[in-house]
This record gives structure tokens, sequence and C-alpha cells, in this order.
């Protein structure tokens, strides 16, 4: 009945498109005429009269859906949120399918949501929830092509409400309709990520790589979480293409490439990075880390005593030297260094936990040791590195049932730490459960093999093996 009316109206209005406006209203208003008049005059940027236009129609027609849904998408397109807001309920009272008054409902509660992002409350999750209901809705009524923005915001709405699923097949409409879509792409990737399909989200973004290079950096993040650190610093050298002063991406392309044990590479571009940005504690940091790692342990030392001079107040530069001096075997230089940065930083947990835990491996003042790292478990009760301190620091003062309690938990939390399971191989050994023992060591040697020597732990295995045979 609507569009029948409308045309008649659409007609009119062209054949006395010269005729002032009141002449053509002077028999009363026409409710469906209104509703175009209104159209035309805020396309014309006269919002103040076209929202007078839709009240009149409103007027002339109080159960009209669609007059008040039209109120309610003005208003939107105004940012008007509260206005909006009521008309589109007003809208839905009369007609709960009405595709236009959902719409705007479901945006209006969608930007409520994403505003609340931050701060996390019950009206949240509500706004979260009407909005994907709404928007359901008006997906329902619409056509088959319907409006990209609504499948687009419904696939943020998935993600953040725990459905990546569902993400997956609303921005999958997206993509259909724009192939090449950045926002779009990085959406689909978002999702995938989030249902725990990396490959998927690395060849999403993969796909337009070549024609949208902009994309390079949210696919170096994604292949750095699957473990592809080569792959992810190739991506991030290309977002730097796009970005070349941005040191967030620099910093990262240090790290993927320590993390891929590409040493030199790495020292190189943090060295570059360092003469770029003097006043960046990062890149002597990661510069220090990447020439010890290499093997320059003289010049790591030399340029990390440079940074702290440089940076005399920067706690994590004066913790990395510390940790470069404990891998050097310069053990009073890592204390000295560690108890500075826990002087300037009482709560620093990770510093806290290195020292207790670097004096528990000396087996010197235990007391204090023990007492550092439950000041870092306060902090970080479940913390699986620092029950690990606190049972080893136990271990060492010959309190084995206080141990026992520590380094099970700890063995339990981080079960590929080969570290953690050496230790408690020890205390097994030193209780007598010499099968429990050699149980603990394989886990040890099966792990990460990260700050054990294997050849030991194998020693110890045989001499275990030894005396349980002598035993029988």
């Amino acid at each position: 009945m609507l569009f029948t009316r409308a045309l008649a109206s659409l007609i009119v209005a062209a054949l006395f498109g010269g005729m002032p406006y009141l002449a053509l209203a002077q028999g009363g208003a026409d409710p469906y005429y209104e509703f175009l008049m209104a159209r035309r005059l805020e396309a014309d940027g006269d919002v103040k009269s076209a929202r007078a236009a839709l009240e009149r129609a409103a007027s002339a027609d109080p159960r009209s859906a669609e007059i008040r849904a039209e109120i309610a998408s003005l208003h939107l397109r105004r940012n008007e949120r509260p206005e909006a807001e009521k008309a589109a309920k007003a809208a839905l009272a009369i007609d709960d399918k009405n595709v236009e008054a959902n719409r705007a409902l479901g945006l209006i509660y969608a930007a409520a949501a994403e505003g609340s992002d931050r701060t996390p409350t019950p009206q949240a999750a509500t706004y979260l929830r009407d909005a994907i209901t709404y928007l359901e809705r008006a997906v329902a009524g619409s056509s088959a092509t319907s409006d990209a923005t609504l499948h687009y915001t419904l696939g943020g709405l998935y993600i953040r409400s725990g459905a990546p699923d569902k993400a997956v097949q609303s921005l999958s409409r997206v993509l259909s309709q724009n192939p090449n879509s950045y926002q779009g792409r990085l959406a689909m990737a978002q999702a995938y990520a989030a249902g725990k399909d990396l490959k998927s989200a690395i060849g999403t973004l993969e796909e337009i790589l070549d024609d949208e290079p902009r994309v390079a950096s949210a696919l170096a993040e994604y292949q750095e979480d699957a473990g592809l650190f080569l792959d992810a610093a190739a991506s991030y050298t290309l977002a730097l293409a796009v970005q070349p002063t941005n040191r967030n991406l620099k910093v990262r392309r240090i790290a993927v490439l320590l993390e891929a044990k590409e040493y030199g590479r790495a020292a190189g571009f943090a060295g570059d990075a360092r003469k770029q940005h003097s006043d960046d504690p990062r890149f002597p940091r990661l510069q220090g880390r990447a020439l010890f790692d290499a093997g320059d342990r003289s010049g790591a030392i030399s340029v990390l005593e440079s940074a702290v001079k440089a940076f005399p107040k920067d706690v994590a530069t004066m913790f990395t030297l510390g940790d470069v001096y404990a891998d050097a075997g310069r053990s009073a230089d890592a204390e000295r260094m560690l108890r500075q940065v826990v002087a300037a930083d009482p709560t620093n947990a990770n510093a806290l936990n290195y020292l207790g835990y670097l004096l528990a491996t000396r087996g010197e003042q235990l007391d204090e040791a023990i007492r550092l790292v439950r000041r870092a478990l306060e902090a970080e009760p479940d913390n699986g590195a620092y029950l690990d301190s606190l049972g080893w620091a136990h271990f060492r003062k010959g309190d084995m049932d206080e141990a026992e309690k520590y380094l099970a938990a700890a063995a339990q939390k981080l079960p590929e730490n080969s570290e953690v399971q050496d230790h408690l191989g020890d205390l097994h050994e030193r209780k007598g459960r010499l099968s429990e023992a050699i149980v603990a060591w394989t886990r040890a040697l099966q792990g990460d093999g990260q700050d054990v020597e294997k050849s030991a732990i194998e020693k110890k295995i045989g001499n275990a093996r030894v005396k349980m045979q002598n035993a029988k």
C-alpha cells in the first residue's frame, strides 16, 4: 500500500515540482507525500523541515511502522541516538518485524556495546545481546544481498560475544559482496583467530596482501601467534614499508627474529632503530639481548650498561642488564642490578622473583629469597615460575615438605618447562621416591630444554636406576 501511494505522490511531485510546497499540502497532510518530501528535504540539507514532514506523516498515519522507522533512521543519521531509539521502539510496537526499525535499534545498541568494551558491566552485556537480537531480525527480513553494514556489524558482535563461527558466517556475506574489503578481511581474520583457526586467519589476509599491504601488520601478528616467526618478520618488514617510522612494528620485527634465533639480523635491526630513535630504551635492550644470544657477550653488556646510564629511571633496561649479567655468570653484578630494580619499583614481581631465585640458586640468604618470591606471588599467585622459585628456595633450605607443595604446583602448571620438571625430580630423589624422580626427569628431557643440561639430567636418571637395581 505504501509504495503504490508513494508512486502516485512522486508523480504529483514531478508534475508540480515548481509549485510552492504549501500549495500541495492545502488539503491536509498526506502521510506518504510527507514521507517522500522528508527524504527530498534531507537530501537538500534541510534536516529541520525533513523532521517536521515526518512528524506530520506520523500524525496523519499513527499506525504506520515505516514512518516511525524512517524517523528513527533520520535521527540515527544525525547521531541523535536517544531520539532514534525512541522512534525505533515506537515502530516496533506497531510491527516488531520492521526491518529498518530493527536495523536502527541494533546499530544503536551495537555502538553502545562497543563504547563500553573497556569497562565491562552488566549493562554492556545487555547492549551486546540486544544489538545481536535486533540486527538478526533486520537481516532475517532483508534480501539476500542486504546491507553489508549489518553483516559486518553482526560479525564484530559475534566475535565479542564468543561466537566466532557465527561471525565467520556473517563476514562471509560481507566478503561475498566486497571480496577486497580491507576492514572486512581484518574482521574475518579476527573471527578465525577467535575460533583458534590461525591458518585460515593468515590465509584470509594473504589473499589480498599484494593489493592491500595495510593488512601486513595484522598478518604478522597472526603468523607470530602461530609460531611462524620468519614469516612474521617478513610481514613486519612489509608493514614497515607502509609505516616506516612505526616504532612498535620495529620492536615486533626484532622480537620475532629473536624467537626465530636469527640473532644477527635482530641485532642489526635493533642497532639501526637505536640510531633512528635514540630516545627509546627498547632498542638498546633488544640489541643487547640479541648480541648476547649471538655470542657477543662483551658487546651486549657494553650496550646495556650504556643504556642504563642513558635511561637511569628505566627499570626494564636495568632488569635486562641484570638478566644478561646472570646469563654471563656474573652473579654479583646481576644481584646488584636486580636490587636496583626492586629499590626503584618495589612491586616489580619479575624482579622480586628473579632476585629471590638467584639467591636460592646460590644457596645464600634463603630466608630473604623466600620473602622476595612471596612478594612476587602476592601480585601473581598462580604464576608457575614464581611457585617454582619458592619451592626451590625451600628445597635449598632443606624444608622438603614446603618445597614439595610449591614445586608440585609449579610442575602441574608448567608441564613442558624442563627446569621446573628437573627441580621436581630432584625433590622426589631427595625424598627417596626414585621412580617418581625418573618420571619427572624424563619430562624435563622431553620439555622445552631451556635452562637445563640434558647430559646432567640423563646422568641423574642413570644413577637413580642403578640405585633402584641395587635395592632389589
